[in-house]
């Protein structure tokens, strides 16, 4: 795969975020806060190269930022976890360097942050962990179901948290909901290329698994599945071109 550049890019929020900030006298606080989801951006990358998958390019938010890559959506699940956790494994040992450094403030704002981001919250590295986690044992379509509905339940109780404890995190929440909404609008992108890929490609698998039914949407990663028909088992690659001749016919 060819090696390009990485594009990095601060989202528009950002740049308000910042010049608030810069107008109300928070300079070092800025800085530090962008330090901090730089250096935890740096975590994901490492491990990001190290599966030598394509980086396409890296967005900062106000508080964290959003590494996109290219890699099939049945890339192997636990490759998905240790990216999910290189940006908190990156700040895990920036707070051990700060036990012999003493900087009160950017201790905190790493904790914060680090906290922040393993919340189950999409797009947050949480969300990602367990999207991961839940594939190792669900189909891609109902773990991403779980995902979905993980990150609701924790983004309530996180907007319900800021309107009894705290009212300076709206900002916040209004940029992780943008985010979800985005994720449900390209729900059925991510369906068809998990199917498509399974179609065009052989990946490794673990385990093999059966099936009865007719529905396709029990495929998981990293399993070979086959269906039985008309007293015969089919692969399901044959599954999915028979699905996919179907849906070319009804339309």
């Amino acid at each position: 795969m060819k090696n390009i550049k990485i594009k990095f890019k601060i989202n528009l929020a950002t740049y308000i975020f910042f010049l608030i900030a810069f107008l109300c006298g928070y300079f070092k606080n800025v800085l530090y806060i962008f330090f901090i989801v730089f250096f935890h951006e740096l975590g994901h990358l490492l491990f990001i190269k190290l599966f030598r998958y394509r980086i396409v390019k890296v967005e900062f938010y106000p508080f964290g930022g959003i590494t996109t890559v290219d890699k099939p959506i049945n890339s192997s699940i636990n490759k998905e976890l240790f990216i999910s956790l290189g940006g908190v494994f990156f700040q895990f040992l920036l707070g051990i360097f700060l036990l012999f450094h003493k900087n009160e403030l950017l201790s905190f704002y790493n904790q914060t942050i680090l906290f922040f981001n393993m919340l189950p919250i999409i797009p947050l590295d949480g969300s990602v962990f367990f999207h991961a986690f839940f594939e190792k044992f669900f189909s891609y379509q109902k773990s991403f179901l779980l995902y979905q509905i993980l990150s609701c339940v924790f983004f309530l109780l996180f907007l319900l948290y800021n309107i009894f404890f705290s009212i300076d995190n709206y900002f916040i929440c209004l940029v992780l909901l943008v985010q979800f909404f985005l994720v449900e609008k390209r729900k059925k992108y991510f369906f068809h290329s998990f199917y498509l890929e399974r179609f065009l490609y052989s990946f490794p698998y673990k385990k093999i698994e059966n099936q009865n039914g007719e529905d396709i949407s029990v495929l998981k990663k990293e399993t070979r599945h086959f269906f039985y028909e008309k007293n015969h088992y089919i692969t399901e690659q044959e599954k999915l071109a028979k699905t996919l001749f179907e849906f070319k016919r009804l339309h």
